[in-house]
């Protein structure tokens, strides 16, 4: 059973996000990639994503809150007390809403709670924030020092502007992090080729592409990456509900990743780099 790293399940804290309100944005996105969107985003059902979950052959879900979409950490506590086996949790971080107060969070959802690692969102934040900041290096130091793994959203389409998701910004942290994984959602899109180049030097880095693996520019440069110089580090997501789980794992599956490598990139991948 396949492993997909970013879903965003029907939460109460998400009620009013814009992928479960704003159907007809999120349909026309959506579309673009040439798939749909899950059901559960207009039934706001978990019954019904667990069951696209099951059509599509992926046993658990990784779930990074968004704390930039009104996402809360004890949602997500509810939703894997209810669900040890089928989710697996980020907490959402905001690391300039007080250095202090976001270790203590890690402490009480990861360190001491039922997450196996948090989410960053850089240009999300309410304070939009550069990766190399160093006023975020304390929370980079404690992951770095606990082996907590870290999900950045770095790369995609809605951004305040491109120098959130500059190369170079992240290649000075995993380098200065080493001891951190690093799990890039978007897969920092545009700028494959450099992010596949910073995944190949850095073995802390991965990439899940999610919906810029598909029929994306660029998509055919992390398939190529796939079959080859990354085949350990590129990560299976779908970003449901904006794209649906069953379009996703389909895609994945047939895009022309070898079958020798589609193991790694659907489930083992995760795995390592969730330290299961």
């Amino acid at each position: 059973m396949s492993i997909d790293f970013r879903v965003r399940p029907p939460v109460e804290s998400y009620r009013t996000a814009e992928f479960y309100t704003n159907f007809q944005d999120v349909e026309q996105r959506s579309a673009r990639f040439g798939t749909q969107i899950s059901q559960c985003a207009k039934t706001f059902s978990l019954e019904s994503l667990l069951e696209e979950m099951d059509e599509a052959g992926v046993g658990q879900a990784v779930v990074p809150i968004r704390k930039g979409c009104g996402g809360d950490n004890m949602d997500l506590v509810r939703l894997l007390e209810r669900y040890p086996d089928r989710f697996i949790g980020l907490a959402g971080i905001a690391p300039l809403m007080g250095v202090e107060a976001a270790l203590e969070e890690i402490g009480r959802y990861v360190t001491d709670g039922p997450c196996r690692g948090i989410a960053l969102e850089p240009a999300f934040d309410p304070e939009c924030w550069h990766v190399d900041d160093e006023r975020v290096f304390p929370i980079y130091e404690l992951c770095s020092r606990e082996g907590i793994p870290v999900a950045m959203t770095f790369g995609g389409i809605f951004t305040p502007g491109l120098s959130y998701y500059a190369p170079l910004e992240l290649d000075h942290v995993a380098a200065a992090f080493p001891g951190m994984n690093i799990a890039l959602c978007h897969g920092g899109w545009p700028y494959v080729t450099e992010i596949c180049q910073i995944a190949f030097n850095r073995r802390n880095v991965y990439l899940a592409p999610d919906m810029y693996m598909i029929n994306a520019p660029g998509s055919r440069d992390f398939i190529a990456a796939a079959n080859g110089i990354l085949y350990d580090r590129i990560l299976f997501a779908s970003a449901a509900p904006i794209i649906s789980i069953r379009d996703a794992a389909r895609h994945y599956r047939n895009c022309g990743i070898e079958p020798r490598f589609l193991p790694y990139v659907m489930e083992d991948n995760a795995k390592r780099f969730l330290g299961l």
